[in-house]
């Protein structure tokens, strides 16, 4: 099951060339343990992240994963420099 798919453009800072971000939540499902998780996937960057975020109920997981989302893209996007496009925050 996709979620939510979001294709970006990271522009570097330092003037190579533009990249494209695909950034992905899928997979969401009941674990053995009662809770729930979601694959994200960030690809694009100079390393591709692959993660499941879980949480106490379906809806928590994926607000995990945004948030996930946020701190590790938004981080890669401040730390190389540059900007992405449709933008992203950083925490």
């Amino acid at each position: 099951m996709k979620i939510i798919e979001m294709v970006s453009t990271f522009t570097p800072a330092d003037g190579s060339a533009p990249r494209t971000i695909t950034i992905r939540i899928s997979d969401l499902r009941e674990e053995p343990d009662g809770l729930w998780s979601v694959a994200v996937d960030v690809l694009g960057f100079k390393t591709d992240d692959h993660v499941r975020c879980k949480g106490a109920d379906w809806l928590n997981a994926i607000e995990g994963a945004a948030g996930f989302i946020r701190a590790l893209a938004g981080g890669k996007v401040k730390d190389d420099g540059g900007t992405i496009t449709p933008l992203l925050l950083p925490h």
